[in-house]
């Protein structure tokens, strides 16, 4: 990008019509508008989607939050601005794995799924496949030590207290 070029902005609707303004960190964040991002550059209209205002909202803000994360991070752990971001929106923690599985952000997805997997005391594999957001042979490829690992890790992440 050249010094003092704007960076480009994108226009996405909700599914209740709210029209969202936004830059190309959540574009990087999302599978789904990536590979639209090529056709989105020079349109004026808005990118729609299947998900609510309140929702999408929600999903910019956490990727606004992690917009310099590596694309590829591994969130085994669930960082604490993470577990205070799903505790304060304990009721819709189902809808933000549903949108995040939607939109392929896939460390939300996986950091949502985490916390539900620490309440629910399973996997992350076999709550994703309970969800309908993962394959069910993610479950039963599961190595017996990456379980044992996962048990570790979950006496070090932050409890998130039931609302």
């Amino acid at each position: 990008m050249v010094v003092g070029q704007r960076k480009p902005i994108f226009k996405i609707r909700s599914s209740d019509g709210q029209i969202f303004v936004i830059q190309d960190w959540l574009i990087q964040k999302s599978k789904s508008f990536s590979v639209v991002y090529p056709f989105m550059k020079d349109s004026a209209q808005p990118l729609q989607t299947t998900v609510s205002s309140f929702i999408l909202e929600k999903i910019i803000e956490w990727c606004h939050h992690h917009r310099h994360d590596d694309a590829d991070q591994d969130y085994r752990l669930i960082p604490i601005w993470d577990a205070q971001f799903l505790n304060d929106n304990n009721g819709i923690v189902f809808l933000l794995i549903e949108a995040a599985y939607r939109l392929e952000i896939r460390g939300l997805l996986d950091i949502a799924c985490r916390a539900v997997s620490i309440t629910l005391g399973r996997s992350m594999n076999e709550v994703k496949v309970m969800l309908r957001v993962g394959e069910p042979e993610d479950v039963f490829n599961v190595d017996d030590e990456l379980r044992e690992d996962d048990e570790e890790d979950a006496d070090m992440i932050p409890a998130i207290p039931a609302a």
